[in-house]
């Protein structure tokens, strides 16, 4: 696989992709984007002013880099672990880890129905996960479930309607942000965070818009792959010449430093 025909849509997936290395490096390219710092620090904030000591889960760690920064949090007498559905990922943050002094371990876990007893963590941490999860419901009670009475939840996800284009062409580039929304099959969960976590009783909840500003070589990476998949299937109202079209003039605005593209998010805090 390759970054043309990579699809993030596909990340519950992974391990039986061709070859896992193009999620691998799209995550490194997200969390290498400013924006990306910005929401690894407001969820390392809504798990508490002091986390030094405690025990956190990062659910969705992928490879591992978040769950290292967490444990640099906690210090040594606290303790990290790190949780994905991908055993590709998994065994990618255990590579990363090796000869680290860290307090941070890594295994597969489904977040639909973890394996951990109930309250086993001060603080549960999941940037990007329930996106991706066919069930939403499911997967937000085993947050809550494995987190402590007082303990603290961070969530961040995408809304991905969200998603801007400066473009000429205003009725392509609506059918383009669409067609890419629709790629996601929990395209709200964004937007939805706030009502899930009331409804499970969580209380001081907190949610906190972040946009990230997208440069032309990983917006092209990230939808890429899902528009000329889209396309071919049907699934995108577009000929393939007026796809390749589209791309023409967002490719002279970034030649010209004139290129912008942005996504929002929300993050949640809250206090079991």
């Amino acid at each position: 696989m390759t970054a043309a025909t990579g699809n993030i849509t596909q990340f519950t997936t992974v391990d039986g992709a061709p070859d896992s290395s193009w999620f691998i490096d799209f995550m490194d390219r997200a969390n290498a984007l400013p924006g990306y710092a910005d929401i690894r620090g407001i969820l390392a904030r809504n798990l508490g002013a002091d986390v030094k000591g405690k025990s956190l889960l990062d659910v969705g760690c992928g490879t591992g880099d978040d769950a290292r920064e967490l444990a640099e949090l906690v210090g040594d007498a606290g303790r990290v672990v790190g949780t994905d559905f991908s055993e590709a990922m998994i065994e990618e943050a255990t590579r990363r880890s090796v000869g680290s002094p860290l307090p941070v371990q890594f295994r597969v876990e489904d977040v639909g129905s973890m394996s951990f007893e109930d309250g086993a963590f001060d603080g549960v941490r999941a940037k990007l996960v329930l996106m991706h999860c066919s069930d939403l419901d499911a997967a937000a009670a085993e947050l809550v479930r494995v987190t402590k009475d007082g303990g603290r939840i961070a969530v961040f996800d995408y809304d991905f309607e969200s998603t801007i284009v400066d473009h000429p062409d205003v009725a392509a580039t609506r059918e383009i942000v669409r067609c890419c929304a629709d790629g996601h099959a929990n395209r709200w969960t964004g937007r939805q965070l706030r009502r899930r976590f009331l409804d499970l009783g969580l209380g001081e909840v907190s949610v906190t818009p972040y946009t990230v500003l997208m440069p032309l070589s990983f917006f092209r990476t990230s939808v890429g792959g899902r528009l000329a998949g889209a396309q071919q299937s049907g699934g995108l109202n577009m000929t393939a010449e007026e796809l390749a079209a589209w791309w023409q003039p967002l490719e002279q605005a970034d030649e010209n430093g004139r290129f912008f593209a942005s996504l929002t998010g929300f993050a949640l805090g809250a206090t079991k």
